[in-house]
């Protein structure tokens, strides 16, 4: 007669490592850990010895993790320390008051208004945030074109306008007026 011949071997077919070969248990079988055994991997587990189809391997996915910083990744699962604090500010650099260091335009952009910015100047416009070499300085003297000393350079009436008056100027007349210019 054939004998079999013994193997020794786990013969639990709900084990790791059963044997289908073992017709004798010895009595060290190892459970099912279900996991992602592959250590490249960001979920790697060590302790399992199965990957299962249910439980997939997850790659590292690099960014920054801050939720409030600017730049936050929501697929990262991985910080590579790259995160960018959040700057508000106007982003439009075609504006006056641009900051080229923000990153999150918050409405106060301005736009640029062209004028005479210097307050000493005869035409200064409060609105300006842009000089644009307008400015002219005063110019004091009489500015009413209707007066006698009337100068067409002023810009700014100094109050020394003298009004016509008719008359004779001759000083031998026997009309003269003495108030005549």
């Amino acid at each position: 007669s054939c004998l079999t011949p013994i193997i020794y071997g786990c013969t639990d077919i709900t084990a790791f490592n059963y044997n289908v070969f073992a017709n004798v248990e010895d009595n060290n079988c190892e459970p099912i850990i279900e996991g992602c055994t592959d250590d490249t991997m960001w979920n790697y587990d060590s302790t399992a010895n199965t990957d299962y189809d249910g439980v997939l391997c997850i790659p590292f996915i690099y960014g920054c993790m801050d939720i409030t910083a600017f730049n936050y990744n929501i697929l990262a699962n991985t910080d590579d320390n790259s995160c960018i604090a959040v700057v508000e500010g106007c982003t439009d650099d075609t504006m006056w008051n641009y900051n080229e260091d923000a990153n999150i335009n918050d409405g106060s952009c301005i736009p640029f208004i062209y004028g005479c910015t210097d307050d000493t100047m005869w035409n200064y416009n409060e609105n300006a945030n842009t000089d644009d070499g307008s400015c002219i300085a005063f110019a004091y003297g009489c500015t009413d074109p209707t007066a006698w000393n009337f100068d067409s350079s002023a810009n700014t009436d100094d109050g020394s306008c003298i009004p016509f008056i008719y008359g004779c100027m001759d000083e031998e007349a026997c009309n003269y007026d003495s108030s005549a210019n």
